[in-house]
């Protein structure tokens, strides 16, 4: 058997094992526990109006016509070649009020024929709260629609009115799925299965605060009682061995300032590795101190009666350590903490829970500040932001967010509020009062996205501060060689501080990384000649090489073949400086 028909039938037998019923939509968000699992052969993309020119005219902008739209014109927002599923769908409150045009055919019939204030205000069939919600001056839409072979999106553009009117910013996010895969495509109504799908999620969201993982009747919990850590010290919080995973995490730290939430740094690592997949401040890792208001997300709170939490899934294959540590000049007391994990084998190519904090102020001309750069096979689920700036101007709120995939395929977005689910400074701005939206709120939080904390001159502040979070965790974007996620510093100013902490999954051992000893060097050139002929058909050095292997280092373009083609992306790897 050749090595392209070995691989093409590990593919196939991995598709079959990762999509055992039909994908109906709901399977991410519903699905907490497979969070970490494998998503090799998803593409994520983003459909927006952003300005194709470069510029800041990130609205009237679409598949066709082509360019800045100024009249009164039919548009085509995307068309998909699928299988595929439409995750999201976003628009900020005052435009969605105006009733842009929503025409959604699957698969060449027309499914969905309505007009954005009633998709996105909750007015509209089975889409509604908690899955549609308004918040921060935005409006969006996590009701999943599903393709089997096409997909398109049909709008319009006004050329008259007001403001919001002639101003159309859109989003929507998108996976499309391995060729071949059979889904349960949207027709209009839900199914039995995807009612009761779409309950798991709902449930979920009305329990917020609460693990949104399966019970577990196994776990253990290992609890910490108040204790003082040294300048310098650490206090490990659990020390597991073994394959399993982390179901939660608790700390807290009653009364704490933010410079000792700052200096308390929580670290992980995993299956023996001496660097840390996890090394940041609780502040920033949890999402406390700093004015942030008390809040409850899915996967991260601070409102807990047991503290801080985490509940994002931590599988790990024959050990982790979880541990604090002080690195202030003086001593910091937790009153309590808390690890709950269990036993059990892990998922093939399951990816390690990271977590990478950043903070700096820019400097004059730079263009971006970076959340996230980083090489190997996984996928990335959210980001906390902050961003600050003297003066009362809003407008940093401008920068646009960019991910770049595999250094090849880039999702752009439309502005910083935008990307978090917001619109208009954060209802600060054209303020809306309708489907529930609080104007010109200075905090709001909800289970996937939320505002922390605002300062503004509509609080009498002399300084521009927003604390904001996003969690895509139905909407994750997979990564096979590389991912970079960046917010633009809109004007390239000086002085702006830029903090944030960006969560990702990362498979053991990335693109390249054949000796899975955590980096691509010519060391990993003996396995890629291993694939090239043939794996296991010679003693191979250690850890042995199998198809699966070879297909998770050295598969560039995941078309289930490794051959000659893929030299050329090894090369990139290992070469210094390469994007």
């Amino acid at each position: 058997m050749t090595l392209v028909v070995r691989v093409a039938a590990t593919v196939l037998a991995l598709a079959l094992r990762a999509f055992a019923a039909e994908p109906i939509g709901y399977e991410s968000l519903a699905d907490w526990d497979s969070l970490p699992n494998s998503k090799v052969g998803v593409v994520a993309g983003l459909a927006s109006s952003f300005d194709r020119a470069g510029g800041n005219s990130d609205f009237n902008q679409y598949e066709s016509p082509a360019g800045l739209q100024t009249t009164d014109v039919q548009t085509l927002v995307t068309t998909l070649t699928g299988p595929g599923i439409v995750t999201r769908f976003w628009m900020p409150h005052a435009a969605a009020d105006e009733g842009f045009t929503v025409r959604i055919s699957v698969d060449g019939v027309v499914r969905i024929d309505t007009d954005s204030n009633a998709i996105l205000g909750g007015a509209y069939a089975h889409m509604q709260g908690p899955l549609v919600q308004t918040l921060l001056g935005g409006q969006v839409s996590y009701e999943p629609i599903a393709f089997q072979n096409s997909l398109q999106i049909e709008s319009n553009n006004f050329g008259n009115g007001l403001w919001a009117r002639t101003h159309h910013y859109y989003q929507y996010s998108y996976h499309l799925l391995p060729p071949g895969q059979i889904v349960t495509r949207y027709n209009g109504s839900l199914t039995a299965a995807e009612r009761a799908a779409r309950e798991e999620v709902t449930s979920a969201i009305a329990n917020v605060g609460a693990n949104p993982g399966s019970v577990s009747a196994t776990s253990v919990t290992v609890v910490h009682g108040s204790q003082l850590i040294a300048s310098g010290g650490a206090l490990t919080l659990a020390s597991l061995t073994g394959s399993g995973r982390i179901r939660r995490l608790n700390l807290k730290m009653t009364g704490a300032a933010d410079a000792q939430l700052d200096g308390l740094r929580l670290r992980v690592r995993y299956d023996g590795q001496m660097n840390d997949a996890i090394d940041v401040p609780v502040s920033h890792f949890f999402g406390a101190g700093h004015q942030r208001i008390p809040y409850r997300s899915l996967p991260l709170g601070t409102d807990s009666p047991d503290g801080f939490y985490s509940y994002w899934p931590m599988p790990y294959r024959s050990g982790a350590v979880v541990e604090v540590f002080n690195e202030t000049a003086s001593p910091i007391a937790i009153a309590s903490a808390a690890v709950e994990f269990e036993d059990g084998a892990v998922p093939v190519g399951a990816g390690y829970l990271h977590a990478v904090f950043s903070e700096e102020t820019t400097v004059l001309g730079q263009a971006h500040h970076q959340l996230l750069s980083v090489r190997g096979r996984g996928h990335y689920v959210g980001n906390l932001l902050y961003v600050q700036r003297s003066g009362i101007s809003r407008n940093i709120l401008e920068g646009d967010d960019v991910i770049v995939v595999d250094g090849v395929r880039t999702l752009f977005g439309t502005g910083m509020e935008d990307a978090y689910n917001g619109g208009y400074y954060y209802n600060h701005v054209l303020v809306q009062s309708d489907d529930g939206d609080v104007p010109s709120p200075e905090y709001g939080t909800g289970p996937y996205h939320g505002l922390l904390h605002l300062d503004d001159a509509d609080f009498g502040d002399a300084f521009f501060r927003a604390d904001q979070y996003r969690w895509l965790t139905g909407d994750y974007v997979p990564f096979n060689q590389s991912i970079d996620v960046r917010i633009e510093n809109h004007g390239a100013r000086a002085d702006v501080l830029f903090g944030s902490t960006a969560y990702y999954y990362l498979a053991n051992f990335g693109f390249g990384d054949g000796d899975r000893d955590g980096d691509v060097d010519l060391n990993d050139f003996a396995f890629l000649a291993d694939c090239l002929s043939g794996p296991a058909i010679a003693p191979s050095p250690t850890p042995p090489v199998t198809a699966d292997d070879c297909l998770n280092a050295f598969d560039a373009e995941t078309d289930g073949d490794v051959d000659l083609e893929d030299i050329a992306s090894f090369q990139n790897a290992i070469s210094p400086g390469a994007p």
